[in-house]
């Protein structure tokens, strides 16, 4: 959102799409919650395309706020950045927001910190950038759960 609407110090403009794609696995409900893993490619149009490929897993909480439709999932995850034609190591964090719209879809809000070793490269200045997607999510299928006896 943030290079979307006011760009950044960097020289990259407003307007600037930045978009996230998530491929996750949710395990059976348990009490609490579920555990969750995944894959994700995030890709910045910036003048040098920055591209990450990552794996990130976590924990999602139902009934946050005493609503079955509400899951706050945080999560950790690592994965390679490519930008300049190099190809770094990135670790990730997130905290995501969901809320149930139907039996497959989902309204989603991940808030995210990504050690950004591209910039170390580029600049020789570590950051740590948050990030803020807004999104839906659809359940593509459901795997089939073997019956406890």
């Amino acid at each position: 959102m943030k290079l979307l609407i006011w760009g950044d110090e960097l020289g990259n403009r407003a307007g600037t799409l930045n978009y996230n794609f998530r491929l996750k696995h949710e395990t059976q409900d348990k009490k609490y919650g579920y555990f969750m893993y995944g894959l994700e490619f995030e890709q910045a149009l910036l003048d040098d395309i920055y591209t990450r490929f990552g794996a990130f897993g976590g924990f999602s909480f139902m009934e946050v706020l005493d609503d079955y439709n509400f899951h706050v999932t945080p999560s950790i995850g690592a994965g390679i950045i490519n930008r300049t034609g190099k190809n770094l190591f990135s670790l990730s964090a997130g905290l995501q927001f969901e809320y149930f719209l139907g039996d497959r879809f989902r309204l989603s809000v991940l808030n995210q910190i990504t050690q950004r070793t591209d910039l170390e490269y580029l600049y020789d200045d570590l950051k740590y950038r948050y990030s803020f997607f807004i999104g839906f999510e659809y359940t593509l299928f459901e795997l089939k759960r073997k019956r406890r006896p």
